[in-house]
């Protein structure tokens, strides 16, 4: 296993983020047993995580307490009202007892500094709300910055578990005793081109590399074929994307159960019935 490539590829910080299978994730968890290096390329994630969010807490400014506090000193400065009642004269004499109506004391306004200090408390409050509402647009700009992230670590994850299920499926495929390997060699003086040929007669089944042939000109294709016989028989046009990924396998879809040869030739876009210029060709 390549490490490094496995830590690029964006799987682990998926791990962390719980973005995988239980399938996935159990494979991740194996490989972590394998190789202590991904063991500690988590950790590292878990801790770079622990200190982006504690980065992104937000504290009132202070600010704001001195200028609450400031607002309170300068009203308590002021006189207080304050509303003696003078003591009745006690006399010496007895007199009679009166009736005197009750009546509820009425409320006195409250002091200056207390409604100072529910102003303040109101800016405290409104600020406060103002900062924790940038906080969080910036906190939806992050998560939407990080969701693309995992969106593309998926992406690229599932890029590279399809190349690991091709690379498992060639090399069961080359390793099967039945499949046969044919080497097509240039037809053409002077020049250098080869192509492979993997074939099992018994499933049919074949499988095209190119290896070391030029890009086909403008409005041409190349196109395979299998002897059989004697007689050329058309087993398609190659993609002009396999020429270019020199290399790649391609399975033919024709099945073919007989043949003594395999031949490229260059031929028109589309193909043509018969080859007209051959350009490798290999023996069975």
């Amino acid at each position: 296993m390549n490490i490094q490539e496995y830590i690029e590829s964006g799987i682990l910080e998926a791990y962390v983020l719980g973005a995988l299978t239980e399938q996935e994730r159990a494979s991740v968890e194996a490989d972590m047993a394998l190789y202590p290096e991904l063991t500690r390329e988590v950790e590292a994630i878990e801790e770079g995580m622990r200190l982006h969010a504690d980065s992104t807490a937000v504290t009132p400014p202070a600010f704001m307490q001195e200028q609450i506090w400031n607002a309170i000193q300068s009203q308590t400065k002021e006189e207080e009202p304050t509303n003696r009642v003078a003591p009745l004269p006690v006399s010496r004499e007895t007199e009679e007892p009166k009736v005197i109506a009750f009546e509820p004391p009425k409320q006195l306004p409250k002091p200056a500094w207390q409604r100072a200090a529910v102003w303040a408390a109101v800016v405290v409050s409104v600020g406060t709300n103002f900062i924790l509402l940038s906080q969080r647009n910036k906190t939806n700009q992050e998560y939407k910055a990080l969701a693309a992230k995992v969106d593309s670590m998926n992406s690229s994850q599932s890029q590279m578990l399809a190349k690991v299920e091709a690379y498992d499926h060639e090399r069961a495929m080359l390793a099967d005793t039945a499949m046969k390997t044919v080497i097509m060699r240039s037809a053409q003086a002077g020049k250098q081109m080869t192509g492979m040929i993997f074939w099992s007669k018994a499933k049919g089944e074949s499988y095209v590399a190119i290896h070391n042939m030029p890009m086909p000109p403008q409005g041409k294709q190349y196109q395979l074929w299998v002897i059989q016989d004697g007689k050329p028989v058309s087993m398609g046009v190659i993609d002009n994307q396999l020429v270019a990924n020199a290399g790649t396998m391609y399975k033919v879809p024709m099945t073919i159960t007989a043949g003594q040869a395999f031949a490229i030739s260059l031929e028109k876009e589309g193909g043509n019935p018969t080859p007209t210029e051959v350009m490798v060709v290999g023996a069975i």
